[in-house]
């Protein structure tokens, strides 16, 4: 019995020329179980005592780490800099044994023999993509035409803003069909506000359920859901 969501995902992905496609979540995990939402807590706390307690409210009990960096860029800039130098140093520690998610390598090897044009477009230090999907297939980034991430001294590009995606869609030269492959709300925030259609992807059930409340055009579990040869590795 086909999956409706799934069929509609694949379809997606196979009319798109250019595939955008989240790190952390999508294509691996850099803190998982529930370390994701240790460093989120550890960076609310580091900036909090550095900026004051003003900052706490603002703050409150964001999860996502790198949503926490962007809220601090905003209403503490004095200290969003040691923050980011903080961050970019804990995700590329958690790099050197990140696993990647279920499908990864085969959806981005099916992408490329197809020739699609696959960009990753990530809120974290773009060191991170090198050091994940390199350990596992050497020279697999350089394969990929561009890693499109945090950039140093900035936090205002971050998403749910559209700036990433729009950096990855100049590299196109004509306009060509498109797709966003995210995990959360703001991915399809920055999805919508770039002008592309966004497939969501995650593993917990309400958590697609609210990427399609969001906007999403459909959710899959893992990337493995979009394969047309499960099981296929990467050449």
């Amino acid at each position: 019995m086909t999956n409706p969501q799934n069929d509609r995902a694949r379809a997606l992905v196979d009319g798109a020329d250019v595939l955008l496609v989240d790190f952390d979540g999508p294509l691996a995990r850099i803190f998982p179980g529930t370390t994701w939402l240790e460093v989120s807590a550890d960076l609310r706390r580091y900036a909090v005592e550095r900026a004051g307690a003003h900052l706490a409210p603002v703050l409150g009990d964001e999860p996502d780490h790198v949503q926490v960096l962007r809220m601090i860029g905003e209403h503490a800039p004095q200290v969003a800099g040691d923050a980011a130098d903080v961050v970019t140093r804990l995700e590329l520690e958690a790099a050197r044994t990140a696993p990647l998610q279920p499908g990864a390598l085969e959806f981005l090897d099916e992408a490329l023999a197809r020739s699609a044009r696959v960009f990753v477009v990530t809120n974290n230090d773009p060191g991170v993509v090198a050091a994940v999907l390199d350990r596992h297939v050497p020279g697999l980034t350089a394969r990929l035409h561009g890693v499109h991430g945090r950039t140093a001294g900035r936090t205002d590009d971050l998403k749910p803003a559209p700036d990433l995606l729009l950096r990855a869609l100049a590299q196109v030269p004509v306009q060509l069909p498109s797709v966003f492959l995210g995990d959360s709300v703001t991915d399809v925030l920055a999805g919508a506000a770039a002008g592309v259609p966004v497939v969501g992807v995650a593993q917990d059930a309400q958590r697609r359920a609210d990427l399609l409340a969001a906007g999403a055009r459909a959710v899959v579990a893992d990337l493995g859901e979009l394969l047309h040869t499960p099981g296929a590795g990467p050449a």
